[in-house]
């Protein structure tokens, strides 16, 4: 339950934020959820991405994050033995930046080179924007939100 509420909260929280340009809290609370829950948080992961399907539909785009999202979580999990939050923090500044890149798979497969890099470069800027907005989110809140979520589940958090 707990899970499915995670994935929820992100689509709800994302549309809350969504006048600020790639500035979105999805790469924070799916890093969060995978600290407390492990591999548990593709439940969240999954029930995030159909909520956007259903709300945005489901264009070429949305393919992207059929595998964008849970590859966050096996990075997460990846690093996760680390116990560090500044690698984590990391991680996230860097999958922003990565994010358009990673966007542009379908586009290279359905459009063939051109299509699927002039949609990379043409958002390198949102992708600069989303490294930052991620870096600073993950900086500020993920060590305060994982304490609270572990102790909200009974779970030991890092310290």
């Amino acid at each position: 339950m707990i899970l499915a509420l995670i994935g929820a909260i992100t689509m709800a929280l994302k549309v809350a934020m969504a006048t600020l340009p790639n500035i979105e809290p999805v790469t924070l609370l799916l890093i969060c959820a995978t600290l407390v829950f492990g591999w548990k948080s593709l439940y969240s992961a999954a029930i995030y991405i159909l909520l956007e399907g259903l709300m945005y539909g489901f264009g070429i785009w949305w393919f992207s994050y059929l595998y964008i999202w849970p590859l966050l979580v096996v990075v997460t999990m990846l690093a996760k033995p680390s116990r560090s939050y500044i690698v984590l923090v990391c991680i996230a500044a860097l999958f922003g930046l990565s994010f358009g890149a990673l966007c542009s798979v379908p586009f290279f497969i359905t459009g063939g080179w051109a299509a699927g890099v002039s949609y990379w470069i043409q958002g390198i800027p949102f992708d600069l924007l989303h490294l930052a907005g991620n870096a600073v989110l993950a900086a500020l809140l993920l060590k305060p939100l994982h304490l609270l979520l572990c102790r909200l589940t009974g779970r030991e958090a890092w310290r």
